[in-house]
Order: structure tokens, then sequence, then C-alpha cells
């Protein structure tokens, strides 16, 4: 099953609330300000098709949906620093607006589907945007890991990163894969 991005307010009004609950929760436990979920897509939307597409649920609840510009769709690869000093490799989202970790977008896996879907959590709304994801795409991520890697062992905070020229708003290095249950 190919789950439409087409349809946006059906998909909305079928999202499992007990699973958005669930998240909200395990991220007020944790006293995190942003975590990325992967999540099968039969697990987040209550629907009947099947399909083995996974999505990524990326909470910010501190974060407003107007900060965040999730429908500009150009998306491309940076190494980011974490606030513990270590150097991962990140997805840029929404204008350079989102670092998303390597991990979350390997646990989705999409270019099995050619696109990466994303649902968005933001302190006032929760809004669903679609990426297309090529090979291209794929290989610049596994650059970004490597030059990663490479400098794994750096002290000072910021070698080896470009600046994109726009600030980035959310960095998502916490990731959690999900089937249908939040972790404990």
């Amino acid at each position: 099953m190919h789950i439409p991005s087409t349809d946006v307010g059906t998909l909305l009004d079928n999202l499992d609330v007990d699973l958005l609950a669930a998240i909200q929760a395990h991220m007020e436990e944790r006293g995190s300000s942003s975590s990325a979920y992967v999540v099968p897509m039969t697990s987040i939307f209550i629907v009947r098709e099947r399909t083995e597409e996974r999505c990524a649920f990326i909470a910010v609840p501190q974060t407003s949906r107007n900060d965040v510009d999730i429908g500009f769709k150009r998306i491309f690869s940076e190494v980011r620093v974490t606030p513990d000093r270590k150097q991962r490799a990140c997805l840029m989202l929404a204008d350079g607006a989102v670092a998303l970790a390597e991990a979350a977008v390997v646990g989705v896996d999409p270019l099995q589907y050619k696109r990466l879907a994303i649902i968005w959590m933001f302190a006032d709304e929760i809004a669903i945007s679609e990426y297309s994801y090529s090979n291209a795409t794929s290989e610049a991520l596994l650059r970004a890991s490597r030059v990663a890697d490479a400098h794994a062992r750096s002290e000072q905070r910021g070698t080896g990163l470009r600046s994109t020229g726009k600030q980035t708003i959310v960095e998502v290095f916490d990731i959690f894969d999900v089937d249908g249950r939040i972790p404990s």
C-alpha cells in the first residue's frame, strides 16, 4: 500500500491518538525537547491497507508550527555536533531549520519508497509532510556519515561543519524505533 500524500486531512483524522499520547508521555518522562520516533505507517495511522512503509514522527513540543517551514521540500545532508560534542550526520529539513539524525532516516528506509514521510507534533499543531528521497540524497547522507565518523574525535565544536545560512531551530538526535509501542 502507498499511503497517498494528497489526502493529508484524512490521514490526520486517522492518527492513532493512543500512540500519540504514549509518545507525548514518553517525551515528558524523559524531559526531551525534541525526539524522533520511527514508526510503521500502519501503527501511526488507523487504516485498513497494509504496508511495510515507515515514517518519522518528529515531536517538537516546544516549537510552534509557524517557526518551521515544513513545506520547503529541498533536503540536504550536513554534519552536526550534538550537545555531548559528538558529530552526527543529519538530514536537514524545512529549509535547514530541522536537523534529523541519520539513525531516523536509516530506520525509515525512504529509498525503498522514494519518499520520506514525516509526521510533525508541534506545540500547537500536528502536521504531515513528504520529501522526495533519491539515490543522490541517500549518497549525500552516506558521505556526511563518513565525515562524521572521520571526525569523531574532534573536540572543537563546529569543526568541519558548513553553515546553511539559516539558523537551525530544532536538532533531533534522540531516536526511538517503535513497532506500535513506545520503548520503556
